[in-house]
């Protein structure tokens, strides 16, 4: 494990770079071979083209939404597993960062507890059109509020700290 640790931390920039400049030729190729075996060019408007009834095959597109997505998940793997271990193999240095994890899961329960389900007549339409559950419902609202909660901390946390920092 400490092998990779050290190859990533002198190789792991170049390799960034390498693998983003493979996703960007993937799906740039993918997107221009597209469009030329689909009777297009790269100056077609293709909002025109759907407008129009047109653009059945458009999975040349696929490749762009794809990617970035395999990525992202990969990346969240990654971090994650090695979040994990670092906590794994140092629990008394990640205790802060355990009851603070343990204190916003405990202000989400409560919020997705005490969550409000009872809407007007608008949102249970929306409720209805989007076939929303009272459980996922609760759980928007609570993460809405929490996240709110959490950026606001945020703000008043930067700005204490800038005039604490002020009268050093």
């Amino acid at each position: 494990m400490i092998g990779l640790y050290n190859f990533l931390q002198k190789k792991g920039q170049l390799f960034s770079l390498l693998l983003g400049v493979v996703c960007v030729a993937i799906v740039l190729m993918s997107i221009f071979s597209g469009l030329k075996s689909a009777g297009f060019d790269a100056g077609t408007d293709l909002n025109t083209v759907l407008k129009n009834g047109g653009g059945d095959g458009f999975n040349f597109l696929d490749p762009a939404i794809m990617i970035p997505m395999v990525l992202v998940m990969a990346t969240a793997a990654v971090w994650l597993l090695s979040s994990l271990l670092r906590m794994i193999m140092n629990p008394k240095s990640s205790l802060i960062g355990i009851v603070a994890i343990a204190v916003i899961l405990g202000v989400f329960f409560v919020l997705y507890s005490s969550a409000d389900i009872n809407h007007g007549p608008a949102m249970a339409a929306i409720h209805e059109k989007f076939n929303i559950t009272d459980g996922v419902s609760k759980f928007i609202s609570a993460g809405l509020k929490t996240t709110v909660g959490l950026a606001v901390i945020a703000f008043f946390s930067m700005v204490i700290s800038e005039i604490i920092n002020l009268f050093k």
